[in-house]
């Protein structure tokens, strides 16, 4: 509680703090590893050491008991880290790999509309389609069908939506190419007008894409926080399962003294419900023409990542729906929530940073 392992590739480093600071009387330290080397160390720093891994044992590390390896995911995480999780796969199967890897899942949604959740879908889905990503974007506002009005404002087009799939079905059945609509992300539009679809099946939906897709970005409609507490509604059935089981959700906050306030509302039920602050992203959108706009303080509810300042020339290309367009503000915000979501795949922040000092100096003598 007073004090953090350096977070890291530098595994040494992590190994010299741990060295540095034993474990305490009367304390226990509990460590858990995939790497191999000399742990002995830190074994004798008070810490038990469990190999996480197949293989030789490494020195100082010991194997993990019959016991652990037949907890599920969520009993090993409620065990040692106090965290639910909603993954019920067995300890045993991901040391064996033999659960398959699944895409990352960002579910993007806010307290109140017209913040630019289906647009900033459509930007993430595009640049991490740049970037050789397989995208998949859902279409999960399913009283506007967002996503359709964009690209068939007419309703006139034979595209496939999640209506046209069920269960045992392939799941390409609802789900449109992207190079039939011009992207370079293949897109699942919500069900036509009148015709319902249970969030159960989104979520079925969701679990058999992630096996095809890469990364697979979900457009929800607004939510409350009372809605996180009615197990009928898609924000409990679907979206807190999600984020307990580990994967990243966007909160896209508007800028304006009551919209602030009805955010902070639904990141406090957030947090009330237990869900690690990491995988909760928070992103600013400011209209045209606010004065006084005030950043709230978001560190005790989960990750700042950027400010999008919507200028004139800003607001004109997301009204008619552009995803690519020269502005530093909507690009660095953009590419830091992808670095956030997806790690070590390439995006940079820094190359879109509006407040980035010019990073050459005269004459040869600026850092590279």
């Amino acid at each position: 509680m007073r004090w953090q392992v350096p977070a890291a590739d530098n595994i040494q480093a992590q190994a010299d703090y741990l060295i540095r600071h034993p474990v305490p009387s009367g304390f226990k330290g509990i460590i858990f590893t995939d790497r191999a080397g000399n742990w002995l160390p830190i074994a004798n720093a008070g810490y038990m050491v469990y190999w996480c891994n197949t293989g030789q044992i490494p020195v100082g590390a010991m194997g993990m008991s019959e016991q652990m390896l037949r907890m599920s995911v969520a009993d090993f995480a409620r065990t040692y880290w106090g965290i639910q999780l909603a993954d019920k796969r067995l300890v045993v199967d991901i040391l064996q790999n033999k659960v398959k890897e699944t895409a990352v899942l960002l579910p993007i949604t806010s307290n109140t509309g017209g913040v630019g959740k289906t647009t900033s879908s459509r930007q993430l889905a595009d640049r991490a389609s740049q970037a050789g990503l397989r995208v998949l974007l859902i279409d999960g506002n399913i009283r506007q069908s967002s996503q359709r009005s964009f690209f068939d404002p007419r309703q006139d087009k034979p595209l496939h939506t999640i209506a046209d799939w069920r269960p045992g079905m392939q799941v390409q059945v609802g789900a449109n190419r992207g190079r039939d609509l011009g992207v370079p992300y293949d897109i699942c539009f919500a069900p036509p007008a009148g015709v319902g679809v249970d969030w159960q099946i989104y979520r079925q939906y969701i679990q058999a894409a992630r096996r095809l897709w890469d990364f697979v970005v979900l457009d929800l409609d607004r939510i409350s926080a009372d809605d996180l507490d009615d197990r009928e509604n898609i924000a409990n059935g679907l979206l807190l399962p999600y984020i307990q089981s580990g994967d990243p959700c966007l909160v896209i906050v508007k800028a304006g003294r009551q919209t602030q306030i009805d955010a902070l509302n639904l990141l406090t039920a957030l947090a009330e419900h237990h869900l690690p602050k990491e995988l909760i992203g928070i992103k600013d959108t400011v209209p045209v023409g606010l004065q006084g706009y005030r950043r709230l303080d978001y560190t005790r509810y989960g990750t700042f990542l950027g400010t999008e300042y919507q200028t004139v020339e800003a607001s004109n290309h997301i009204a008619n729906g552009d995803v690519r367009w020269d502005d530093p503000g909507l690009a660095f915000a953009r590419e830091n929530i992808l670095n956030w979501a997806l790690p070590d795949r390439g995006f940079n922040p820094e190359r879109f940073n509006p407040n980035a000092k010019n990073s050459e100096g005269k004459k040869g003598r600026g850092r590279k």
